[in-house]
C-alpha cells in the first residue's frame, strides 16, 4: 500500500509528530517495500532513531532493519549499536554528539541505529552523497521539530506521524495533526504580474513593525501577492494583521512550508484576514499515519483516532490518506 503513495517520491522524509508517534515502524514498513521492489535505499536521520529502547518512557522500541547492500549515513560511535557487517565508504568531517558522520554500506542485513545531521545544508549533503554511493531513494527520519524536513529542496516528499503519545487529548492531537499536515500540503502558486507580486522581508522573531511598514503603499496598490521571504512567525503574523483590510484580497507567500513557524491560532487569523496561504516551492504529503498506542498509557481507541483525523484534515482542505501504523 505504502509504495504505491510513495510513487515519484525519490527523497521521503518520515515526520513524527512527537516520539512514539508510530514513525519507526512506518519507516521499516517502507524500507521493506521498496526493497522488495528491488530498490536500493539509503537512509539517514535527523537526531537519533533504531534504539531498542525509549531512554525517557523506558518502553521497548522497533529497530530499524536494512537489508544487505542499503547505504546508510550514522554517526561513528552508533555503529557498534547495530548488528549489521558495515564497510565504510567516507568519513564525512561533520560533526554530532555522538561522532562524526560516516557513509557506510551494509554488507549483511541486520538492525542499525542512525544518528545525522541537524544542520540544513549537512543533511542535503548527505541526501547527495548517498545518491552518489548508489542509493536509489533516501529516507529521512525526523521529527516535527526539525522544521526543515519541511523543505522541498531536501526532500520532495512527506509522511506525517501522528500518535497518542502527542496529548492525553485526541481532539488536540488530532486537530494538531491536520494543521502540520496542511503545512505540508500548501500549493506552489504561479507568479501573476510582476507588478502585482511584492516581497517583503521577515525578521522572524524580531520582525517589527519598521520591517513591515514599506507595505502599505504596495497593499493599497492592489497586491495579488504578498512573498515573505524568510521565517513567518506570530510576530510577523501580528504586523499583517494590523493592515487589516489591506490584506483581503491578498495571497500571503511563503518560501516553503519550513518557513511556516506559525501556531494554528496565527495561521487561521491570518488565513481569514487575506487570500490564504500558498508556497513558492511545494512539498507533497503522501500519507497520514496514525498510532492509537501511547507510550505513557493514556491509549485512543483506534477508530475513533483514525476517523478524528481524517475528519479534521477534511475540515483543513488537505487531501491525504490516512493509515493506521497498525496496518502498514
Amino acid at each position: 500500500m505504502l509504495y504505491e503513495l510513495l510513487s515519484g517520491i525519490k527523497t521521503l522524509s518520515v515526520i513524527g509528530m512527537c516520539k512514539n508517534a508510530g514513525k519507526t515502524t512506518v519507516l521499516n514498513r517502507v524500507i521493506s517495500e521498496f526493497e522488495r521492489a528491488g530498490e536500493r535505499i539509503g537512509l539517514t536521520s535527523i537526531g537519533r532513531d533504531g534504539e531498542r529502547s525509549d531512554l525517557v518512557t523506558n518502553t521497548k522500541k522497533p529497530e530499524i532493519f536494512i537489508a544487505e547492500g542499503a547505504i546508510v549515513a550514522t554517526a561513528s560511535s552508533l555503529l557498534k549499536e547495530g548488528d549489521i557487517s558495515a564497510e565504510i565508504l567516507e568519513t564525512t568531517g561533520m560533526p554530532t554528539p555522538m561522532g562524526e558522520i560516516v557513509i557506510v554500506k551494509a554488507r549483511s542485513a541486520g538492525f542499525v541505529q542512525i544518528g545525522g545531521a541537524s544542520i540544513t545544508e549537512h543533511q542535503k549533503r548527505i541526501r547527495d552523497l548517498l545518491y552518489e554511493y548508489g542509493a536509489e531513494r533516501v529516507l529521512i527520519d525526523g521529527a516535527i521539530s526539525r522544521k526543515s524536513l519541511g523543505d522541498p529542496t531536501l526532500a520532495d516528499g512527506v509522511i506525517l506521524s501522528s500518535g497518542a503519545s502527542y496529548d492525553p487529548d485526541i481532539s488536540k492531537t488530532a486537530y494538531d495533526t491536520a494543521y502540520f499536515a496542511k503545512l505540508f500540503s500548501l500549493k506552489g502558486t504561479a507568479a501573476p504580474s510582476p507588478e502585482k507580486r511584492y516581497t517583503a522581508v521577515s525578521g522572524g522573531e524580531s520582525a517589527s513593525s519598521d520591517e513591515l511598514l514599506p507595505l502599505l503603499p504596495q497593499l493599497k496598490n492592489g497586491a495579488e501577492e504578498l512573498v515573505i521571504r524568510g521565517a513567518v512567525t506570530d510576530n510577523t503574523s501580528k504586523e499583517l494583521i494590523n493592515y487589516g483590510k489591506l490584506l483581503k484580497n491578498t495571497l500571503l507567500v511563503a518560501e516553503d512550508a519550513s518557513r511556516l513557524l506559525l501556531k494554528p491560532a496565527s495561521f487561521e487569523r491570518l488565513e481569514r484576514a487575506s487570500q490564504g496561504f500558498a508556497v513558492l516551492r511545494g512539498t507533497r504529503l503522501a500519507c497520514v499515519t496514525v498510532n492509537p498506542f501511547s507510550a505513557y498509557g493514556l491509549h485512543y481507541d483506534k477508530r475513533e483516532f483514525k476517523e478524528r483525523v481524517e475528519s479534521e484534515l477534511e475540515r483543513a482542505g488537505v487531501c491525504a490518506p490516512v493509515v493506521d501504523v497498525n496496518d502498514v
